[in-house]
């Protein structure tokens, strides 16, 4: 089999050569100038009907009588997402305002879910994680981009909010300091996706090539071990791209006292 195959070379007839008919009509990707990997896609979009499937089981919640969370006792799908809700709610309320954690909790519980699932899928013999492509990882990190400028701007007005970027000292006498500040700025807000994304689609590409190595040498127990590790490093992957994210619209969204 050649490098990163799937099991879609088996569940879907002749899955090369639809592959390379839609390369061929849908040319090269934006990003990495590499042709569509229609394996990905087709991952992701696995990815996203599992959630909710498992979402639609999980209706319904046990609710106490001062109105809070109370988990069942048993694992389950719906304590499964009030765990994780819970403890990424608690983390966003630790770099932001609680109002401010709770407007951005989709956007941040949906990364976590989806990157998640992404990761650990790719610890199934056969299957790519979504997250070991460029093109996944890059949406997902200039989403969260978009989003901490855009709401920046909103909660600081436009001049406000770029005029942070010039330092704390906005004087005349400041000029050339404030014009290095903004300078470093931009350069730091432009590499926050570019770090993202390469760092996630970087391990998770190796931590599933190395998955992949070792089942193909010993298939029966040695892999335990390294497949053990991989989910640890799936959880601390999408650990590390949400808490960024956090901190990043935490801190264009705060309002410091001068």
């Amino acid at each position: 089999m050649p490098d990163h195959s799937s099991w879609f070379n088996f569940i879907i007839p002749n899955f090369q050569e639809i592959l390379a008919r839609f390369r061929e009509n849908m040319g090269l990707s934006l990003i990495n100038k590499t042709p569509v990997e229609i394996q990905y896609v087709i991952g992701f979009v696995f990815i996203v009907v599992v959630l909710l499937l498992l979402m639609l089981t999980a209706r319904g919640r046990i609710v106490s009588k001062d109105n809070e969370l109370e988990l069942d006792g048993r694992f389950s799908p719906r304590t499964f997402f009030e765990a994780m809700i819970e403890g990424t709610l608690s983390q966003m309320e630790a770099v932001m305002e609680r109002k401010d954690a709770l407007f951005f909790l989709p956007l941040i519980g949906t990364c976590a879910f989806v990157i998640l699932f992404s990761n650990l899928i790719g610890l199934v013999p056969g299957f790519l994680p979504p997250t070991s492509n460029l093109s996944t990882t890059f949406a997902m990190a200039g989403v969260v981009f978009f989003v901490t400028h855009l709401y920046g701007c909103k909660e600081h007005g436009v001049i406000g909010y770029f005029a942070h970027w010039c330092g704390p000292i906005r004087k005349w006498y400041a000029l050339p300091l404030m014009l290095l500040m903004f300078c470093i700025e931009i350069v730091s807000h432009l590499a926050r996706p570019l770090s993202l994304s390469v760092r996630l689609m970087g391990n998770m590409y190796a931590d599933h090539a190395v998955v992949g190595t070792f089942a193909g040498l010993v298939p029966v127990f040695l892999p335990i071990p390294v497949m053990l590790l991989g989910v640890v490093v799936c959880i601390v992957q999408t650990a590390v791209f949400c808490i960024l994210s956090m901190v990043y619209i935490g801190m264009a969204v705060a309002h410091e006292e001068h």
